[in-house]
């Protein structure tokens, strides 16, 4: 059988340049050394401030004290499986910014690391967990570091699910008045009443305001959805009984719906309006599958780094090794994200 050509490449060089997106034999590079020749991209390149194209990072925490748990993550589980996530975000050096997290300059070096990727602006969603201070942030946090970077740090307010519906609400509300971009739900670590889905009817006023306001809410998915197991937060059909209740929701699938990855994309072809981060899974073991489907959904994936579990700028490097259209590589840099954030 020939190797028939994909836009111009040919299928040989197509999954030459996914394999080396997705980290495979490229374990040890090190930052910048994905070249332009490398990415196959013909105008959008990382070459130090000559990118050409703007980037909203869509997923990522600041190294706080109320994130920490995140940081701990990354520091220790991830770090002891260097050959299960070995891509160059994740198996690389551990930026600077990760180790202080929690302390004095944390947040000035977090910002370098960004400018310093190329990147123009970051999403930050915001979580409850009871009993849990280093895992946990209000919209009023968010909204205090939004107008601190204006322009730049955009918030998503946290749902409370362990308190009774009327209260979630009228906390929503708040939000949203208060100038949120959004808002996310984390069914899968819900405490009282244990871990749940997407589904619940309880949740059903939610999604109505939600779905009334325009804005997008985020749903957490992926291999470390809730406490126990990954199964209830990840069941996709679930999510597809949700849609045809409320068709115009705007749901982003935080982490992608990852193990669910056919699933997922499934979700993403029946719905217009559901968008995929699948962000560090993008590099992770089988998200090759969501790197060969950007183009054929191109208005319904958005970039992320799930900073600190990938560094800014070698997620960003092996993202532009995918080889995309620079007119679709613009829609998951920028686009997508800036026309969910209702941004002008």
């Amino acid at each position: 059988m020939g190797t028939k050509k994909k836009d111009g490449m040919e299928r040989r060089d197509f999954l030459k340049t996914s394999m080396l997106a997705a980290g495979i034999g490229v374990a040890s590079m090190l930052p910048g050394e994905v070249s332009a020749k490398e990415t196959g991209q013909k105008g959008i390149k990382v070459q130090g401030k000559k990118r050409r194209v703007k980037v909203i990072d869509f997923r990522c925490r600041p190294p706080l004290k109320s994130f920490g748990g995140l940081f701990k993550m990354r520091l220790g589980y991830i770090a002891k499986r260097p050959t299960v996530l070995a891509n160059p975000a994740t198996h690389g050096k551990v930026p600077q910014s990760v180790k202080m997290f929690g302390k004095p300059g944390a947040m000035e070096q977090w910002w370098k690391e960004i400018d310093d990727a190329g990147i123009d602006a970051v999403v930050v969603a915001g979580r409850y967990m009871k009993g849990q201070p280093d895992m946990s942030m209000g919209y009023q946090d968010l909204l205090k570091y939004e107008k601190k970077y204006l322009g730049r740090f955009y918030g998503i307010a946290p749902i409370n699910i362990d308190e009774s519906i009327t209260k979630s609400i009228k906390e929503l509300e708040a939000a949203l008045q208060a100038g949120m971009r959004g808002a996310t739900i984390e069914p899968g670590y819900r405490i009282i009443g244990g871990p749940t889905t997407l589904d619940n009817a309880d949740f059903f006023p939610i999604y109505e305001i939600m779905q009334a306001s325009g804005k997008p809410l985020q749903v957490q998915t992926g291999a470390f959805a809730a406490p126990d197991n990954w199964n209830l937060p990840n069941e996709i059909w679930r999510m597809d009984s949700v849609m045809k209740k409320f068709p115009k929701l705007k749901l982003v699938l935080g982490h992608g719906g990852y193990p669910r990855i056919t699933e997922a994309l499934a979700l993403a072809l029946k719905w217009p309006s559901v968008t995929l981060s699948s962000d560090v899974y993008t590099f992770w073991p089988g998200g090759q599958l969501y790197q060969q489907n950007i183009e054929l959904l191109q208005d319904q994936f958005v970039y992320g780094s799930a900073y600190p579990f990938g560094n800014f700028d070698t997620t960003l490097e092996q993202t532009l090794a995918i080889p995309l259209s620079d007119k679709v590589m613009e829609k998951y840099l920028y686009l997508n994200a800036k026309r969910l954030l209702n941004l002008a």
